[in-house]
């Protein structure tokens, strides 16, 4: 019992590092499309 609750915590644990990933991604992804937007129209 006690090991099938440490692996589903792992996997917890995996799954909130993989969505912090993808909003850290996401965040720069916007901040890069912003910047090209504004260097775009300052042309």
């Amino acid at each position: 019992m006690n090991q099938k609750n440490r692996k589903h915590e792992e996997r917890e644990r995996r799954e909130a590092e993989k969505a912090n990933k993808l909003i850290r991604n996401l965040c720069i992804g916007l901040i890069v499309l912003a910047l090209i937007t504004i260097i775009a129209y300052t042309w």
